[in-house]
């Protein structure tokens, strides 16, 4: 049995097998059961199963598999590799002194040597913490107890049956909880306060900062950066009006966020909000600007400039500086947008268009890629595991082509293929027809993969009928060019 389907299958090679376009490439295709693709010379292989959902793939020393979207892996002889499943659900990576898994980025492992950049953690978010860091070995049960080093901003966070008791440190200031957020004391060098949430609250460091509060958020008072060139008074009664003070910036707000007032002297500019978000109006050199939404805005930011027209149906993000070139044009969010980028230093340039969910364009350095449909690219564009997992699945039709006149065309997962290099093309519309021309004078055609056969090539012409390997031959060699 086992020796029959091997059989079988080597026939089935045999039959479809055409030359690609490289001199030492072939083309197997059985749509839409097989696509067999390889080049010696390239080092390449790459074979789809049943369109795009079976994939395996070398190219050198890398492997990949994949069995969309259910599973993807990329492997090199060197043991890297990265696995995925159900993206995002669920990746592996490994790497020469690192490993990191994750299930949906909520169950965490991540431990290898810092130069790799793993960052020596494992964890069940929100449930289990553990880790390494420098202050030493950290494991944390929420809400039982535990400690953690380095996380949500925190140098140290330790609890017992949180939120009864918790302690954060950062830098040299403490505070304990008790019955978090309601009980609290603030010590540190210099540095002491409580509170009692929502009713009040006070803490200071000598020389850094002051802070109170009364029936937060209500009444609140800070005194902050003390210690600097740039210190902060605040003020506030809210919503009623908050009063922001410095040396560089200057603000009031009444009735809070609606009606508000800012003066920058950093920035050069002033900015009246009556009322925010409709009504804005800055004034200055580099940041200046007019929002009267939903009708129109048009606001400038230092290289920034940011246009709106009927909001939310269309606007223009620019930005002009000496190391970027920038406009992105959007038509209600993510339904059209059309990207112009160009990095001025390096010349690397990108034009990117989207039209949900029709298609999606981009050409990047001068290769462009066109694909039909585009169902999840517009939302995150550049995401490589939708790129392997998904996006395949739905893109009924692809082209890529470049600037030297190269071109690739699949339609329906290579139902219809086409391919260009140079002067050098081939074709097929399986199963009907294929077409192969290496030169002026190498042509190669077929009808149902050989039943009818026509060549033209270096010894002459020739026509094969019903898959047989002899046939008519006529018209004289072509003479060696010298």
């Amino acid at each position: 049995m086992k020796r029959g389907i091997s059989l079988l299958l080597m026939l089935t090679l045999f039959w479809c097998a055409t030359p690609a376009l490289a001199s030492d490439a072939t083309i197997s295709t059985l749509w839409p059961f097989l696509d067999y693709r390889a080049s010696e010379s390239a080092d390449y292989q790459n074979t789809h199963l049943l369109g795009p959902f079976i994939k395996y793939e070398t190219k050198g020393f890398e492997t990949e598999y994949a069995l969309r979207p259910l599973f993807y892996r990329a492997v090199d002889d060197e043991g890297i590799s990265q696995t995925e499943v159900l993206y995002p659900f669920f990746g592996h990576k490994r790497e020469k002194d690192a490993s990191s898994f994750h299930v949906f980025h909520l169950l965490n492992y991540d431990f290898g040597e810092p130069e790799s950049g793993s960052r020596k953690r494992s964890y069940l978010f929100p449930f289990f913490f553990y880790g390494e860091e420098d202050q030493g070995t950290y494991v944390a049960f929420f809400p039982v107890g535990g400690t953690l080093y380095n996380w949500f901003g925190k140098d140290r966070i330790s609890f017992t049956l949180f939120p009864l008791y918790s302690r954060t440190e950062r830098k040299k200031q403490r505070i304990d909880n008790v019955l978090w957020p309601f009980f609290a004391k603030i010590s540190g060098e210099n540095e002491s306060g409580y509170k009692f949430w929502p009713i009040y609250g006070s803490s200071r460091k000598e020389g850094v900062y002051r802070k109170k509060f009364f029936l937060w958020p209500i009444f609140f008072s800070e005194s902050l950066k003390l210690d600097s060139d740039n210190p902060k008074e605040i003020r506030a009664a809210w919503p009623l009006y908050i009063s922001k003070e410095s040396p560089e910036k200057t603000s009031r707000t009444v009735l809070w966020p609606f009606f508000s007032y800012t003066e920058d002297r950093v920035k050069e500019s002033q900015s009246w909000n009556a009322p925010w978000p409709l009504v804005r109006v800055t004034k200055g050199e580099k940041y200046h600007g007019l929002k009267l939404l939903p009708f129109y805005s048009d606001e400038t930011m230092d290289v920034k400039r940011e246009r709106w027209y009927i909001w939310p149906i269309y606007k223009i993000e620019e930005m002009n500086s000496e190391l970027i070139e920038r406009r992105r044009d959007r038509i209600l969010f993510f339904l059209f947008q059309h990207l112009r980028e160009e990095k001025l230093e390096t010349g690397a340039s990108l034009h990117r268009v989207d039209l949900w969910p029709l298609f999606g364009y981009k050409r990047t350095n001068g290769v462009s890629h066109l694909h039909i449909l585009a169902l999840l690219e517009t939302f995150f564009p550049g995401n490589e595991g939708i790129e392997r997992s998904w996006a395949p699945l739905w893109r009924i039709y692809q082209q890529k082509w470049d600037q030297q006149g190269n071109n690739v065309v699949s339609l329906l997962w290579n139902l219809y293929w086409f391919e260009r290099q140079g002067e050098k093309v081939a074709w097929e519309l399986f199963p009907l027809f294929d077409y192969r021309k290496e030169s002026t004078h190498e042509t190669d055609f077929r009808f149902l993969k050989g039943l009818v056969r026509y060549r033209n090539d270096e010894s002459g012409k020739q026509l094969n009928l019903f898959y047989l390997p002899w046939g008519l031959h006529w018209g004289q060699p072509v003479p060696d060019q010298m």
